[in-house]
């Protein structure tokens, strides 16, 4: 009996001294991985205890646990339980990648196949054969992408990457919504649009629509230079307005100051009115009034102006005898009597009134003639003056050529004086007068 319990005893004690000495060879898939060993009761690092290959004791009141680490990999823990029955020889495997991100500016907002992870810094975990997506955002800058991939076939992720926005971005709001945008004449399309510009540089914005006025901005990102906005409006509310006439040289006047001839591109500012005048020899003046005011017209993007031959100039010649005094030798052959009667008789075969008239000064005015055309009222009327000098007896004429052009709404009649202008031409049928008054007082 006694022997029995020697037995019994002894194999209890063999048992346990057993258990408690127990060892197990832990390998990882990269010989150069380390391993430590874990605290109990959390992940702080004990010991190192080797790197590749370890032989791990199995201690009766630990947990036995350990960390498998290698650099941009996810370290790995293992827990060995005493109280379990493990196999001699133990793998580990290591594989899913570990990167460490970091941003600048560090407000900047890192997002993980678009999830908000974190700003500054971040890392993240790629399984086997697994991608992630990083984009790094920032409002007023470019974002920054990037894909990490943990596949034998694509590049290694690195063990850190540092994402630096240094480009800018302008959210640009365009209004009308159709407008098309270029950016450095290189066209971005219709609408709102997000103009990047590179650091260092600088790019020209245009906005356009037919019947409106260019937007034109420059936006910098160079040191010195005020940072561009995050957001920007492109309003475009002055008008423009592409005019052209027939005749193709047709002068174009605003504001008194010819601006071009047969064509001209009409800027219209918001809320304001612009007359143009439209004038060439022969043709009917053409006044218009362009508006962009609220509860107006709306503007016309092109406007075709055809011009009207103008009758009065067809009914008239130019000429440089017109609102010029005259002097006219007598011969003398003739009285002064003669003269005057000859004289007399000249005007009032192209005058039907006579206003004043008298012999002893030799003066004589008819009254104004007046001839309404479409486009205007010519009047016109002669004065006769005593001239020359003592020795000879002579008159001075003057064939006077006056125009007043018609707006359409307030009349005008010939004792509007400060309605009429000199005009450079005669009517037909004075054209003569000058010249058969020199030819009858001459011969």
């Amino acid at each position: 009996m006694r022997i029995k319990y020697l037995l019994l005893f002894g194999f209890f004690l063999f048992t346990a001294f057993s258990s408690f000495s127990q060892k197990i060879i832990v390998s990882a898939n990269h010989t150069d991985a380390k391993f430590f060993l874990l605290s109990d009761y959390d992940d702080s690092e004990q010991q190192e205890l080797g790197s590749g290959t370890i032989e791990l004791k199995l201690e009766k009141d630990s947990r036995n646990r350990i960390k498998v680490t290698k650099p941009g990999y996810e370290p790995v823990i293992k827990e060995y339980n005493k109280d379990l029955k493990w196999d001699k020889e133990q793998k580990v495997t290591i594989e899913d990648r570990r990167v460490e991100i970091s941003a600048e500016p560090y407000d900047a907002e890192i997002f993980v196949d678009g999830r908000l992870i974190g700003t500054k810094a971040i890392y993240m975990v790629i399984g086997k054969d697994r991608f992630l997506t990083v984009d790094v955002k920032k409002p007023g800058f470019v974002t920054a992408s990037k894909v990490y991939y943990n596949s034998p076939d694509k590049e290694t992720p690195p063990l850190k990457d540092n994402f630096m926005l240094k480009d800018r971005q302008v959210r640009l709001e365009v209004m009308p919504a159709d407008a098309t945008v270029s950016a450095n004449g290189i066209s971005m399309g219709r609408g709102n649009q997000d103009i990047k510009i590179i650091n260092g540089d600088c790019v020209t914005v245009t906005v356009n629509k037919e019947g409106f006025v260019e937007y034109t901005k420059v936006f910098c990102n160079k040191e010195g230079d005020a940072e561009p906005p995050v957001r920007d409006k492109a309003i475009l509310e002055d008008r423009l307005v592409k005019i052209t006439t027939n005749p193709i040289d047709a002068s174009i006047e605003i504001g008194g100051k010819r601006v071009g001839n047969g064509n001209y591109d009409l800027k219209v500012p918001k809320n304001a009115c612009v007359e143009v005048r439209i004038t060439k020899d022969g043709f009917i003046r053409y006044v218009k009034n362009y508006c962009n005011q609220p509860n107006m017209q709306e503007v016309v993007t092109t406007d075709l102006i055809e011009m009207t031959v103008d009758e009065a100039y067809t009914s008239s010649v130019s000429s440089d005898l017109a609102n010029v005094r005259i002097t006219v030798p007598v011969n003398i052959v003739h009285t002064p009597e003669e003269a005057w009667k000859i004289l007399s008789s000249i005007i009032t075969r192209y005058f039907d009134i006579l206003e004043t008239v008298d012999f002893n000064t030799g003066y004589l005015t008819t009254s104004w003639q007046v001839q309404n055309f479409q486009s205007s009222v010519i009047r016109t009327r002669v004065i006769v003056s005593s001239g020359g000098n003592s020795d000879q007896l002579a008159y001075a004429v003057k064939l006077i050529s006056q125009e007043a052009f018609l707006d359409g709404q307030t009349q005008v009649t010939v004792k509007d004086d400060e309605k009429f202008e000199d005009w450079a031409r005669i009517l037909k049928k004075y054209e003569g007068l000058i010249q058969e008054i020199q030819a009858r007082l001459q011969q």
